[in-house]
């Protein structure tokens, strides 16, 4: 049976002498394992389906469940990944967050989507990797039905103060004497959550926020799915700011 479908490459790792097995990830068909081969010959036809990130309409033939990809139509490479160490690190981990959290033969449109907004923010100079990460993170959380709760700022008026924690329990960000089983978040790390969401933020209140504001959601992640999210902890590692 031959299968169409749009799709990033996850992963791609060596099968064989000239071979390679993708993990693909489709707005329809979630995450799939498909055979590639001959794609490390030299010249090879479909060499470009096989690289990370790769976007592109994939032809499959499925059989007993197995799929092999057969041909593709390239949407998009964002080969600018490859020449900035920490941008690729970013995507890596982005690529981690929809390995470890999306289901075979499951609708993931939402997340595929926050997705390829997250290659694309990568791929702009402009832009900053933590805060592109950290946008995706946040669809991430939501997807998997564990959304962060940034609405303090309208509860309390605007007046934050310098105190804020964050209750793992709920993903709700509220001051100490409400939520006595929090752990301490910094006020940069609450406005730079707010900005990467969409929503209204003080400025003056974002420095240092961006590595904080990763630690944050990736012990969420961890805490609500008992995943490790090691690649996210090497781009933080390496980030700066």
């Amino acid at each position: 049976m031959e299968v169409k479908t749009e799709a990033i490459v996850l992963q791609a790792i060596d099968y064989k002498d000239n071979d390679k097995l993708l993990t693909l990830f489709s707005p329809t068909l979630g995450k799939i394992t498909a055979g590639i081969r001959g794609v490390k010959k030299p010249k090879a036809k479909l060499s470009f389906a096989a690289q990370p990130f790769c976007f592109a309409e994939y032809i499959l033939a499925e059989k007993g469940g197995r799929y092999t990809v057969t041909n593709a139509y390239l949407h998009e490479s964002f080969f600018s990944l490859r020449s900035d160490i920490t941008r690729f690190y970013a995507a890596c981990a982005a690529a981690e967050i929809c390995r470890e959290i999306s289901m075979e033969n499951e609708d993931h449109e939402a997340l595929f989507i926050g997705f390829v907004e997250c290659l694309k923010s990568l791929c702009l100079t402009g832009e900053d990797e933590a805060e592109a990460l950290v946008s995706f993170a946040i669809v991430a959380l939501h997807e998997s039905g564990y959304p962060l709760d940034l609405s303090y700022y309208e509860e309390c008026g605007g007046d934050i103060g310098d105190k804020l924690w964050f209750d793992f329990s709920d993903g709700r960000f509220t001051t100490f004497e409400r939520c006595a089983q929090g752990e301490r978040a910094s006020v940069s790390t609450y406005f730079t959550l707010r900005k990467c969401a969409g929503l209204t933020y003080e400025e003056d209140k974002l420095a240092g926020g961006n590595k904080r504001a990763l630690r944050l959601v990736k012990a969420f992640l961890t805490e609500k799915t008992e995943l490790r999210f090691d690649g996210v902890g090497d781009f933080i590692r390496m980030y700066g700011e």
